[in-house]
């Protein structure tokens, strides 16, 4: 699993676009907000799975911790069957956020990133367009 992480507009998309351009051909299928079923999973396919705020909004009024649990866990079973890239929009470097449901969010967010980044083989920020491997390999060929 790869998680790719960086603030809104850096480039992660673009970044992730030049990994996959590296690795072998695969059929490509993105989910952006929602997980996919289990019985949706194929193994010849690769994954992109992004906007994990929108995982998370519904679920606001449960603990930050079982909320990034139960999505990690949905999360992994994919990982286990298939390639994956988790892209991660990084909300934790701003003001903190005086409402309580956008400091939930953030929180959890940052909960789950935690867990992303400890189980994924590679992890890579970007940070304006410039990619930083924190973890792993990027497979990047210049």
């Amino acid at each position: 699993m790869y998680v790719i992480l960086g603030g809104a507009h850096n480039g992660k998309r673009k970044y992730a676009e030049k990994v996959i351009a590296q690795l072998p051909e695969k059929e490509l299928i993105i989910y952006e907000g929602y997980l996919p079923q289990p019985e949706e999973i194929k193994e010849n396919e690769r994954y992109i799975i992004s906007n994990f705020e929108q995982m998370i909004l519904p679920y606001l009024h449960e603990s930050e911790e079982k909320v990034a649990q139960q999505i990690f866990g949905q999360i992994m079973q994919i990982a286990e069957q298939a390639e994956l890239i988790c892209i991660c929009t990084d909300t934790s470097r701003g003001v903190v956020p005086l409402e309580k449901e956008a400091r939930q969010l953030r929180d959890t967010c940052g909960r789950l990133y935690q867990k992303l980044c400890n189980e994924a083989q590679t992890v890579i920020r970007i940070w304006y367009g410039i990619p930083q491997i924190l973890k792993g390999d990027s497979h990047e060929q210049n």
